[in-house]
């Protein structure tokens, strides 16, 4: 999302905070559910903030999605054409890139963000990231390393935020099920950190909006659980009972839109056997800070999601 310039009497873009908002900020926002998460957790936190917010969009039913949370300004923007990026930055002070998970030229787009941002005269480049960028056998995570890398060699007060797994992405993908066995594709008893969306997009206008966050790489890990302990959560808040079973990863059915994709579906195989070998987990102690209070649990997550 960028922002707008120093003087702009223009309303705001995508994440911003109250204020005087005459700052423009925009955000390339990715199309996938969790982009989509993401982005309105971001807006949501925008409309406490002090600039104006530009919400990017790839089209009319993203736009229409946008313009229902709030968004000063609204553009659509196709992340490989350079020039409609170019346009979607014009005049930001800064962006927040949201890049679209598990797509092929994901670096490739992150990185034409970066150079429209930089061409644009922006200020602030932030990029988010992953937990754990440099994982070798995980082709998505080295496409955001990739864009890391972009990143800090970028003239602008950058920042770069690494969330571990979104509660709301577990919440949505197998919180919703109906009330029994629940099959998840890796071992359901290894450990997970799970970070509150809401939180994430806290950080994200912090970075944005105060001083002192350029030049740093912020490991975002909520609490660790385990997926099965998660799911036994989410079925509470619902009065249903959950139970997460391990299924095998390389036979588990992949979603719409990925099982056919040559690249998105090995992919996300490839996530799935990691996470059955490792689980995903980090430390708190950054989010912790950053917040200035104790991040919230799975638990607290689930209490404030929405899920029927």
């Amino acid at each position: 999302m960028p922002r707008s310039h120093r003087g702009s009497s223009e309303r705001k873009p995508e994440s911003v905070r109250n204020g005087s908002r005459t700052q423009r900020r925009a955000a390339p926002a990715r199309g996938d559910r969790g982009g989509r998460l993401c982005g309105r957790y971001l807006l949501d936190a925008a409309r406490q903030s002090p600039f104006r917010v530009r919400a990017v969009v790839h089209g009319p039913s993203g736009r229409a999605r946008v313009a229902a949370l709030g968004a000063d300004e609204i553009v659509e923007a196709d992340l490989a054409e350079p020039d409609s990026v170019r346009r979607a930055v014009k005049d930001a002070d800064s962006v927040f890139m949201i890049p679209p998970a598990f797509h092929p030229e994901e670096d490739i787009f992150a990185i034409r963000a970066l150079e429209a941002a930089e061409n644009a005269g922006a200020r602030r480049f932030v990029y988010l990231s992953v937990l754990h960028p440099h994982t070798p056998g995980l082709r998505h995570h080295l496409r955001k390393a990739n864009a890391e890398a972009a990143v800090r060699g970028s003239h602008l007060d950058w920042t770069i935020l690494q969330p571990s797994m979104f509660a709301q992405i577990v919440l949505s993908t197998w919180g919703r099920a109906p009330a029994g066995q629940v099959d998840v594709p890796f071992d359901v008893s290894h450990r997970f950190s799970f970070i509150d969306l809401r939180e994430l997009a806290e950080v994200g206008v912090k970075v944005l909006s105060e001083q002192g966050h350029d030049s740093a790489t912020y490991e975002l890990a909520g609490p660790t659980t385990t997926p099965a302990e998660a799911l036994r959560i989410a079925g509470r808040a619902r009065g249903v009972q959950l139970e997460a079973r391990t299924v095998d990863w390389a036979k588990a059915p992949l979603p719409p839109g990925v099982a056919d994709d040559p690249s998105r579906g090995p992919d996300m195989r490839a996530m799935w056997q990691d996470y059955d070998r490792h689980g995903l987990h980090g430390n708190s102690n950054v989010l912790r800070m950053l917040l200035g209070r104790e991040p919230a649990s799975f638990a607290e997550a689930t209490a404030a999601f929405d899920v029927p």
